[in-house]
């Protein structure tokens, strides 16, 4: 027989996705036989698989030894483990990290470097992740099979600023919720084309094109004057923005704006400053491509460097916090402006 005592960073997590994890090699099918005929039990009686797991709980496995041990090899390969360590090698001297704990981890992620893979042999945030908490030993060979600790918001590769992670099954449970949520408030900053003032919210209706990775945005007289299957495509989005300063930049007017993304969509930011006339400085997918190569650039001035936590003591020291970081694009701002 083998207990396991359910510690906290694997609490909130349904059992039979934390069976999953400690018996790699077992199938769903086999998962649910062994608890059908009580051979997993939680607490010592019977359960169905979709409890949700406490701290102190009690699962018991009525395997032999060798059984277990067959269904708990490790999914983790050496050469997944070789991918994790050369990520942080090539990463550690650009990533800063702004906070962490034993649940959470924010780090200020620059320009350049990706969030999560887009093609298998891409190295990103999330791999450096897990090198970096191998090379100090926060996690464990072992450990990853239960639980991989990653990304929890994502930022595209050229654009910058802060990253939550979840370093452990109550961390990612408790970021994931709160941001599915939008209890936490994710604020940006970038220079916008043309000349802005005052403040406002944008409301719109978000599609993407997976085919060339673009994105559309139509206000909401366009929407309505769309057929219902039509509609079907598109998801209510809100980007709220208030003016910092004004620039005269190649005697065009720029506009700094500090922007509260109250939803998440893929490009949502850049897609609709742009549909509203003002594209991000930089932006050469949704922007002025010209004058951006009149000034060099070749990626939008977008940062994320702002998040405010709510009052709620499952984030522990971040409960009631602002978090900062300094911006990504600091230099470019100072040889342009």
């Amino acid at each position: 027989m083998k207990e396991f005592v359910i510690e906290r960073k694997d609490s909130g997590q349904r059992v039979d996705k934390y069976l999953a994890r400690i018996l790699p090699a077992a199938t769903k099918s086999f998962i649910y036989k062994m608890i059908r005929k009580k051979n997993i039990v939680l607490n010592d009686k019977r359960l169905n698989g979709n409890e949700l797991l406490k701290e102190g709980d009690s699962v018991k496995l009525w395997f032999s030894d060798e059984t277990f041990e067959h269904f708990a090899n490790s999914s983790v390969s050496l050469n997944v483990i070789d991918e994790f360590l050369n990520a942080y090698q090539k990463f550690k001297d650009s990533i800063e990290i702004i906070f962490e704990d034993d649940d959470f981890l924010i780090v200020n992620k620059p320009c350049g470097i990706l969030s999560q893979k887009s093609a298998q042999s891409d190295l990103s945030l999330n791999e450096w992740i897990v090198g970096y908490l191998l090379s100090k030993e926060a996690v464990t060979v072992e450990s990853l099979s239960v639980c991989r600790p990653s990304i929890v918001n994502r930022l595209d590769r050229n654009t910058s600023g802060l990253i939550l992670i979840g370093k452990t099954v109550y961390g990612l449970n408790v970021l994931s919720e709160m941001v599915r949520d939008r209890l936490i408030k994710k604020y940006y900053l970038t220079y916008v084309i043309g000349f802005l003032d005052g403040e406002a919210t944008l409301i719109g209706y978000h599609s993407k094109s997976e085919s060339n990775n673009t994105s559309t945005i139509i206000d909401c007289d366009a929407y309505e004057r769309l057929g219902k299957s039509h509609k079907e495509k598109y998801s209510l989005v809100k980007t709220a923005y208030s003016v910092l300063d004004h620039y005269k930049l190649s005697d065009t007017d720029i506009t700094a704006v500090e922007l509260d993304l109250i939803t998440g969509k893929s490009h949502q930011i850049r897609v609709h400053m742009s549909s509203i006339g003002h594209p991000l400085l930089g932006d050469n997918k949704y922007g002025d491509t010209d004058l951006n190569i009149k000034l060099g650039l070749k990626h939008q001035l977008l940062h994320a460097y702002k998040i405010v936590f709510p009052d709620d003591e499952r984030l522990n020291k971040l409960s009631k916090r602002t978090i900062t970081c300094q911006h990504g694009n600091q230099e470019v701002f100072e040889a342009l402006f």
